[in-house]
């Protein structure tokens, strides 16, 4: 099996400066782990890889067709029916531990986020392909379905990649990670470490703790070297001022031939040396700095609430229908400041409940407080909050990128020529630009999904600092991300055809 990039190198349309430049990478049989910071080119990677993305240069050299399964299933090809309902036994066996029916299959359009995504895995398997892509494949995925997932790909025996932040599911099938990153100058290179992904992810800090250490390390000594010229050459001076003839008598002949046999005997040399000696060293410092990547140092996180009022929030008792399944909510009162966390099962009615409070505040006349991230943006919602972004005058747009920055972000690519941000880039959009609107009132459907780790650790830090400046209602299945920012549950649950909400 082959999967080899040579030499790649690519600049999204309109860009200044280059994504990738002359990047190598070759990936064995098994799983590998892609991990890295939004917007570092992850998915771009994948989609060269796939060969729907052309590089500028280099080439991908593999021997087999590749299959990439994005982060947003767009639904399932003619193709992809053909051979889910006419692939044998091995197709049959997929079906079953990915816990799908023929009758989930054929209601496609209504199945949840999670269960969408199992299907989408399914179709991918059902081909037998030698190269298999996954990006973020854990999104909108309870435990039960992150487990199915994981006992489908390990029998996958091509090879594989995972773009995840999921450090549990990544560990689970890979012991080798790609860390992508990029240094001050904005050139993306790759960490190519054999560990799963929580102990590369640990590694890859600790080198990084080490090359600043030793960037700043020379920077020091260069400055110390120079000082230390600086010193000799003023001392060298100074001795030169006081074997000047300039000020002597003409008729003082002693003076005179002292000064000749202190210039003759060669004291101020060994100045006029060591200068030399220290201004070589100074030159080697400095070449060593420029055969080294400088590395970045950024601020990180940032408070979310700019709004100074925090409504209270109510939704009367209903019942809420959708495709044959109900979902009972009785009276609930939010008070300002709440943090709220909404868990349950795929497909138990969290979403559906999230769209209805939000439909129902917009009803009620509090639109304007109210900031609403679904677990993935239509391509109106896209192009609309992208043309809102560019529309700003220049003094706000730099405040937005700046917030961006802040949030784990490299927004240059939303000044290309048809700006594409990820998923993950689009979220933090939305909430940079809530910013700017005063909104405090958070509802947002699996905040973690799509962002890489670090994003997801100053995320976490910032809805843990807001405290009462704002109401938020997330939507997650990450338990250790609600712990940290969430004072409050609300559960949903599913029987049958049926549901209901319990808040706590």
């Amino acid at each position: 099996m082959l999967l080899q990039l040579d030499d790649i190198s690519f600049s999204y349309p309109g860009s200044g400066c280059a994504l990738f430049s002359s990047l190598s990478l070759s990936f064995p049989a098994g799983w590998t782990v892609i991990a890295g910071p939004n917007g570092v080119g992850k998915s771009t990677l994948a989609s060269i890889i796939a060969g729907i993305i052309a590089p500028d240069s280099g080439r991908v050299r593999k021997d087999s067709d590749a299959i990439l399964c994005p982060q947003v299933f767009g639904g399932l090809m003619p193709e992809d029916w053909a051979d889910i309902f006419s692939g044998g036994n091995h197709v049959g066996m997929l079906k079953s531990e990915l816990g799908l029916s023929d009758g989930m299959i054929e209601r496609a359009d209504t199945l949840s986020g999670g269960e969408k995504k199992r299907l989408q895995l399914l179709a991918a398997l059902s081909h037998s392909p030698g190269i298999l892509i996954l990006d973020e494949p854990t999104n909108h995925l309870d435990q039960y379905s992150r487990d199915l997932i994981v006992n489908a790909l390990r029998s996958f025996d091509g090879i594989g990649i995972i773009i995840s932040h999921d450090r549990t599911f990544a560990s689970a099938l890979s012991s080798r990670t790609v860390i992508l990153g990029r240094d001050a100058e904005g050139t993306v290179s790759a960490e190519d470490i054999p560990l799963p992904l929580p102990e590369a992810l640990e590694e890859s800090g600790q080198r990084r703790k080490a090359g600043r250490e030793a960037y700043d390390g020379i920077l020091s000594a260069m400055s110390a070297e120079r000082a230390i010229v600086r010193n000799l050459q003023e001392r060298s001076r100074a001795k030169q001022r006081k074997l000047t003839k300039r000020d002597i008598d003409s008729r003082d002949h002693d003076a005179k031939a002292r000064i000749d046999g202190a210039r003759l005997s060669g004291k101020d040399a060994s100045l006029d040396g060591a200068v030399r000696n220290h201004q070589t060293h100074s030159r080697q410092l400095g070449d060593k700095l420029a055969s080294i990547s400088k590395p970045l140092k950024r601020k990180e996180g940032l408070t979310l609430s700019s709004g100074i009022y925090v409504p209270t929030l109510s939704f009367p008792e209903t019942v809420l229908i959708t495709g044959g399944y109900s979902l009972a909510v009785p009276s609930l009162t939010v008070a300002a400041g709440s943090h709220i966390a909404i868990t349950g099962r795929n497909g138990s009615g969290k979403t559906l409940f999230l769209k209805a409070f939000h439909e129902h505040l917009l009803s009620q006349g509090k639109g304007r407080w109210v900031l609403y991230i679904p677990q993935e943006f239509s391509d109106a919602e896209r192009e609309s909050l992208i043309s809102s972004f560019l529309s700003l005058a220049d003094d706000e747009r730099g405040i937005i990128l700046s917030d961006l920055y802040r949030m784990g972000s490299e927004p240059s690519s939303l000044f290309s020529e048809s700006p594409c941000p990820s998923p993950g880039e689009l979220k933090k959009l939305a909430l940079a630009m809530s910013r700017r609107d005063g909104r405090t009132v958070l509802i947002m459907d699996e905040p973690t999904n799509h962002l890489d780790i670090v994003s997801m650790r100053i995320l976490e830090g910032m809805f843990r600092e807001d405290g009462k400046e704002m109401t938020m209602l997330l939507v997650s299945h990450d338990e250790a991300f609600l712990s940290a920012c969430t004072d409050t549950v609300w559960r949903v649950e599913r029987n049958g055809s049926s549901g209901r909400l319990i808040p706590s």
